[in-house]
């Protein structure tokens, strides 16, 4: 049986590499690149290595602000509620005012009748 596995897993082929080549080079891209990798070095060669950011008390200044996603949410949810509101009202005014019964009435009335339409 170990001879099997042997002469099986022996002759496996590699998986072929990839070997990505561009078409298209970009002698700005490049030049900033480069122009990036100097400013780092010497950053990294003054701080040697050492980077330390300073975030204590950043994130506490944000504490109560809305962003400008929260503030569309709250225009739209007002505005939604304006319109339900009003919804609401002109339905209970149809309602009470008995227009909505008269025009289901004339409504079923038309289906009823043999002088309607059918």
């Amino acid at each position: 049986m170990a001879n099997l596995f042997d002469t099986l897993t022996r002759n496996q082929r590699k998986p072929r590499g990839f070997k990505y080549k561009p078409i298209y080079f970009d002698a700005e891209k490049a030049e900033f690149k480069a122009y990036v990798e100097k400013l780092r070095a010497e950053r990294d060669a003054t701080d040697k290595g050492l980077y330390r950011p300073n975030y204590k008390g950043k994130f506490t200044s944000q504490i109560g602000k809305k962003s400008g996603y929260q503030k569309q949410m709250l225009f739209y949810n007002l505005r939604l509620l304006f319109i339900l509101i009003g919804l609401v009202v002109g339905a209970y005014y149809l309602y009470n005012t008995g227009l909505f019964n008269t025009a289901v009435n004339k409504f079923l009335n038309l289906f009823s009748n043999k002088d309607g339409l059918y």
